[in-house]
């Protein structure tokens, strides 16, 4: 019987991990949540509701008398987070798998991304922050021998949550646009190469890391590789909606210059550049893993999803004017530059 200790296990990602563990008759699961929300992973998971970082005197009462196989963590997003952890899980676990991202990567040396390619955004601090937790972790590991070994997914989506380029604070900001016959914006010329991971294809592939041994001290690229443009996403989508795909390409580094949204964050240190991954190395414990969901099948999805439950379907009216506004000025200068070059 394995025991494994979650953190998390109800996000995005996290959710279809813990289902699997749940339902596997050699894993005795625990978990740590910072509020309580219904699931259907069963009465047999041992469930703490608290906070690692704001309340780490109970998390450490309650796993006083035990000693895990693996403590997965979903939400470490800085470097104290990280020292947190390792102060309440150094001796307690033989294994610490610690979420990263791709997004702590240098994706301007190449669109080849593997394990090998150097840490190093320039314009994310989301993945500046996180690549400082893998230095610390990975400093903790040689001075100390914590035994971590590091996970780094792309996007990954599910429930409420789909691959968008601008989007306001949900998806549905964007697909309340396509619905009402609006222009939709997308970075770039709309065919930036980007891969993005159903969680229920990600959790396969990630299963055969936990509790392993083998994998300490290691990192590994963990999504479905099957890349796509933007254009094909939102293609996809309009067909789904049955309505016409109206783009309007703007170019990240003009976005860039917004006050209002932070796209040079979310945009130019991320989904500009474009991403086709190896996934050898993770695919050595799960060689036979093929992902099931592709997007339309994913978009899909997720449209049946927010039809379940349209308590979500939340208009944006500011996104929504800021949209029409940025896209009104950006062919006025359009219109300006084409009248004049010669």
């Amino acid at each position: 019987m394995k025991k494994i200790l979650m953190i998390g296990g109800k996000g995005t990602i996290s959710y279809s991990i813990s289902k699997m563990l749940a339902k596997d008759p050699e894993v005795d699961l625990f978990l740590i949540n910072r509020t309580e929300r219904p699931d259907v992973l069963g009465d047999k998971v041992h469930r703490l509701i608290a906070d690692v970082m704001q309340e780490p005197e109970r998390v450490a009462e309650w796993i006083r008398d035990q000693q895990f196989d693996s403590v997965i963590n979903f939400w470490i997003m800085n470097v104290e987070m990280a020292k947190r952890n390792v102060e309440l899980f150094q001796g307690k676990t033989k294994q610490f798998i610690f979420i990263s991202t791709v997004c702590v990567l240098d994706h301007q040396v190449s669109c080849n991304v593997n394990e090998e390619m150097p840490i190093g955004n320039r314009y994310s601090l989301y993945g500046q922050s996180k690549a400082a937790c893998e230095r610390y972790f990975e400093e903790e590991a040689r001075t100390n021998g914590f035994p971590v070994t590091i996970v780094r997914p792309t996007q990954t989506y599910s429930g409420a949550r789909i691959p968008l380029s601008i989007k306001g604070k949900t998806c549905w900001s964007v697909v309340s646009r396509m619905k009402r016959g609006k222009e939709v914006m997308i970075h770039g010329d709309g065919q930036g190469v980007w891969a993005s991971t159903h969680a229920d294809d990600f959790a396969p592939l990630f299963y055969p890391l936990i509790a392993n041994e083998e994998t300490i001290g290691e990192t590994y690229h963990v999504m479905n590789p099957e890349p796509m443009t933007w254009d094909m996403i939102y293609q996809n989508l309009a067909d789904l909606l049955g309505v016409e795909y109206r783009p309007v390409y703007i170019s990240e580094y003009l976005l860039d210059a917004s006050g209002t949204y932070a796209w040079k964050q979310t945009i130019h240190g991320d989904k500009h550049f474009s991403n086709i991954f190896d996934i050898s190395k993770v695919k050595k414990f799960n060689p036979d893993y093929q992902a099931k969901i592709d997007i339309r099948t994913g978009l899909r999805m997720y449209l049946d999803f927010m039809d379940a439950n349209p308590q979500l379907k939340v208009e944006e009216p500011d996104f929504d004017e800021w949209c029409d506004q940025t896209i009104a000025l950006y062919k006025e200068c359009m219109q300006k530059f084409q009248a004049n070059i010669r």
